[in-house]
């Protein structure tokens, strides 16, 4: 299995919704990363950022990504960034990153 990663600016919400419509319409499932969601995988109900931050990097060790690469999407996060990340097979993989790309991800990546 693959993990593609986008990342979208704060200032590209509509082209993520655009991305997240365009890899379900394609049968993909997708889970999307921003300060709205990540509450929900703390149970806390009104979290500070920094336990925010510390609940998106455990969500990231379960998509088996290197300490290195976390630490990179944990600080991208902080400043606000947006992350859409798609489990896929090896073969659907560029066709993931395309649609990311088309809709505007400020950052397409592929980690096998």
């Amino acid at each position: 299995m693959v993990t593609v990663v986008g990342i979208f600016d704060i200032d590209n919400a509509p082209d993520m919704d655009k991305a997240v419509e365009r890899l379900a319409l394609a049968g993909f499932d997708d889970t999307v990363y921003d300060e709205a969601i990540v509450p929900e995988d703390t149970g806390a109900v009104a979290p500070v950022f920094g336990t925010l931050v510390r609940a998106f990097k455990r969500r990231l060790a379960h998509y088996e990504l290197s300490g290195e690469v976390i630490e990179e999407y944990a600080a991208q996060f902080y400043r606000n960034s947006k992350f859409v990340l798609v489990r896929t097979d090896t073969q659907r993989a560029e066709q993931v990153i395309k649609i990311l790309r088309d809709c505007g991800a400020s950052r397409v990546n592929r980690h096998d």
